[in-house]
């Protein structure tokens, strides 16, 4: 069921987006650790656009 759910058209988004807006807030509110967990967690929206770009002709 889950896989089904993130081979679908929303489902990559809205995990991507999910992560986004963790790491963002926590880069915002809290400091130390959650920088570079939120720096990791806002560049995995990156690193999946690149992956996507290389993949396609």
């Amino acid at each position: 069921m889950i896989r089904r759910w993130l081979n679908s058209t929303f489902g990559w988004p809205v995990v991507l987006g999910v992560l986004s807006l963790v790491g963002l807030v926590g880069a915002l509110l809290w400091d130390g650790a959650w920088d570079e967990i939120g720096a990791v967690l806002l560049g995995a929206s990156i690193a999946a656009v690149v992956w996507a770009r290389t993949r396609r002709p």
